[in-house]
């Protein structure tokens, strides 16, 4: 059986998910959710971590037009069905890793692994509810933009959380390693 908390257990298997997941963030943030903020003058519903109103999910779903919710549709989710799975499995798997490799102290590395999974779930959970807003059109119920809004924020948090952990386990072993240096 595969532990998704385990996976991948090496280390240059997990740059290589590094690589891959910043290369589909950077076809996101400087191709789609680019051309998705040009054709409408505002952010993507992507790149709101502090959510959106009823209003500004009206206009953003109004001035996307054809063109835009094509490219929101066809290209923009498509890539964002990928990212959220490359991003959890490479933060995961980098705190698991400097946990077992460098002895990090940092007493909820496993916890925030998990973690990881769940902002790629709520991720996941955003781009459905995209969809759908996206598919109703202007007559999105308020009801469905609210849920869309919360997973946006849910993914946020959570990512958040995330990355602080991940960054304070890398310092820590780097000046563990530092120290160890000046021991020799």
């Amino acid at each position: 059986m595969i532990n998704l908390l385990s996976f991948p257990q090496h280390g240059s298997r997990i740059l290589l998910f590094w690589g891959a997941a910043i290369l589909v963030y950077f076809l996101m943030v400087f191709g789609t959710l680019a051309d998705i903020e040009q054709i409408t003058g505002v952010r993507a519903f992507d790149m709101r971590p502090t959510g959106y109103s009823y209003a500004d999910a009206l206009a953003l779903i109004s001035a996307l037009e054809d063109e835009g919710r094509r490219i929101y549709l066809m290209r923009q989710i498509p890539l964002d069905m990928v990212y959220p799975a490359l991003l959890a499995i490479s933060s995961a798997s980098s705190l698991l890793w400097l946990s077992r490799s460098f002895g990090s102290t940092v007493r909820w590395n496993r916890a925030v692994a998990a973690m990881a999974y769940l902002a790629a779930t709520a991720d996941y959970a955003e781009n459905g509810l995209i969809v759908w807003m996206l598919n109703a059109g202007p007559s999105v119920p308020e009801a469905l933009v609210k849920a869309a809004s919360l997973a946006s924020m849910s993914k946020s948090i959570l990512s958040t959380i995330v990355f602080t952990t991940l960054l304070v386990a890398l310092t820590e072993c780097a000046i563990r390693r530092m120290r160890r240096m000046r021991e020799i």
